[in-house]
């Protein structure tokens, strides 16, 4: 039904088209601060795996350099500035914070994370909290903030389907803009064989640009965390487990394949809309899945925990809540993304 849309995705590709064209010529002007920006982005609406990347980025940067991370904040319930945190004490609440960026403000206490839909603005402000990098989530489409590195998440999925411009797909731009980026990340690939094979049928379909370098990344399960004690519960101890998934996330199936490949039994998988805010009634149903089930745990993910908040019911506290921790590795492009990231630091 959405190929019904696709007039429409024609004008779409017009006004992008030219909103890129008055940057590239200066109608429309391009400000810098005084530290390095690395942009993580996307060309596609819905997960693609930008978090989990600016964690890894994270991770790269916080023995060298004190970073922060600056992003818009999607649907909180606020605007302007708000400071997550200063890199020493939260000072939001997820509600005006966004659930992403309080996530990575409770995993890294010492990075500093600013919610700004103004990102120039909030970029100044984490250079005022003493920012000496600016991990830029979700910023590929934001240009009037000066990027020193270009990075853009693209999922092996969408390489090999292909998709239309939004509203009749989910593309946010044409493939024309990845000639923009300096780095092409391609997530959700199962092994190097796999990254490999996506991008010699990208190339080949001109779905990607032959001039800029591309690395493969994968995702997977680090471990799982009890809600009622924070008790760490490795991935072998829940195999063969049957468990009652719930998430709000941008892409349900991709976490519901994460837990299969760990050998968890997904008896039901109740998938909520993208940064869904959660009643009561919400997890009276999902435990009633549970108990009908005789599922040994309910999981869920660290975006949809720091959704929550202190809004958590406490019946939940007396269930097998688990959330599932995940990380990022980079099967194929270590040293070229080693030599980028060099530029900076």
């Amino acid at each position: 039904m959405r190929k019904l849309l696709l007039p429409f995705s024609s004008l779409y590709w017009l006004c992008v088209v030219v909103r890129n064209w008055f940057f590239d010529i200066g109608i429309l002007k391009t400000e810098k601060v005084s530290v390095p920006v690395i942009s993580v982005g996307n060309i596609s609406a819905g997960g693609v795996g930008k978090t989990p990347f600016v964690e890894l980025l994270v991770e790269r940067f916080k023995d060298s350099l004190h970073s922060a991370v600056v992003s818009r904040g999607y649907k909180r319930k606020t605007t302007g500035t708000v400071v997550v945190s200063d890199g020493r004490t939260i000072q939001s609440s997820v509600e005006n914070s966004g659930d992403e960026p309080m996530q990575l403000a409770r995993t890294y206490p010492e990075l500093i994370v600013v919610v700004d839909e103004n990102r120039v603005r909030g970029a100044r402000k984490a250079v005022g909290l003493g920012a000496k990098v600016i991990l830029l989530d979700d910023g590929f489409q934001h240009r009037y903030l000066h990027h020193d590195l270009d990075i853009v998440i693209l999922t092996a999925e969408e390489i090999l389907n292909g998709d239309f411009l939004l509203p009749a797909g989910n593309r946010r731009e044409p493939l024309t803009s990845l000639n923009r980026a300096d780095l092409i990340a391609v997530t959700r690939c199962a092994d190097t064989e796999e990254f490999m094979r996506v991008c010699a049928m990208g190339l080949e379909n001109r779905l990607l640009p032959a001039n800029i370098p591309a690395i493969g990344l994968t995702t997977k399960l680090k471990a799982f965390k009890l809600f009622s004690s924070g008790e760490i519960i490795e991935c072998d101890t829940v195999a063969g487990k049957n468990v009652v998934a719930f998430s709000g996330i941008g892409n349900p199936k991709s976490f519901e394949d994460l837990l299969r490949k760990a050998n968890l039994r997904v008896v039901k998988h109740v998938a909520f809309s993208d940064h869904h805010w959660y009643k009561n009634s919400d997890f009276k149903t999902i435990v009633k899945i549970r108990k009908f089930a005789h599922a040994d745990f309910i999981v869920t993910t660290e975006k949809d925990m720091a959704r929550l908040g202190e809004r958590f019911p406490e019946f939940l506290e007396t269930e097998p809540v688990i959330v599932a921790e995940i990380r990022q590795e980079v099967l194929s492009g270590e040293q070229t993304l080693n030599e980028l990231l060099g530029r900076i630091y």
